[in-house]
């Protein structure tokens, strides 16, 4: 009885609540499209830990932040991975000392505890090919990146 008078309702509605279903998902579609102004999407790649896989994020980051792009993604990339059974590329607390683009080489300086590799971290070379894929795959202006560590020229 109930199901019945349920599916008279609908054929006698058909147009309004296609209206409404319609409204309803353009209303999604304009929230998730304006969430995006003003943001870049970038992606970053992380190890899984316990396996040798490469995972991927996309983050959605400010398109007009202080530091300049390059900077500011460099520095969420040092962060480290948002998800599950991600593994950082360094020590966690290494930080960013300087990032600059000279022509198409971007300078990168890292603290020192950037070669402690504790914590899960990769290992040196391994976490430093990922930075570079990394920051390639983001910026492909760039073409060739030198990366520092306290100081000091580090090469893979």
């Amino acid at each position: 009885m109930k199901i019945e008078k349920c599916v008279q309702f609908f054929q006698r509605n058909k147009i309004k609540i296609a209206f409404i279903a319609g409204g309803i998902i353009l209303l999604f579609v304009a929230i998730h499209f304006f969430s995006r102004i003003g943001s870049d999407r970038r992606v970053f790649l992380y190890p899984l830990s316990g396996s040798s896989k490469i995972k991927k994020e996309v983050r959605y980051l400010n398109s007009h932040p202080v530091q300049g792009k390059i900077n500011y993604y460099v520095d969420e990339l040092i962060l480290g991975p948002s998800f599950y059974r991600g593994r950082s590329l360094f020590t966690p607390g290494t930080a960013v000392e300087y990032c600059f683009l000279s022509e198409k080489t971007l300078y990168v300086g890292l603290s020192q505890e950037a070669v402690l590799q504790e914590n899960g971290a990769q290992k040196l070379s391994e976490g430093l090919a990922l930075l570079k894929k990394n920051i390639k795959k983001n910026f492909t202006g760039i073409k060739d990146i030198e990366v520092f560590i306290d100081g000091n020229c580090v090469s893979d």
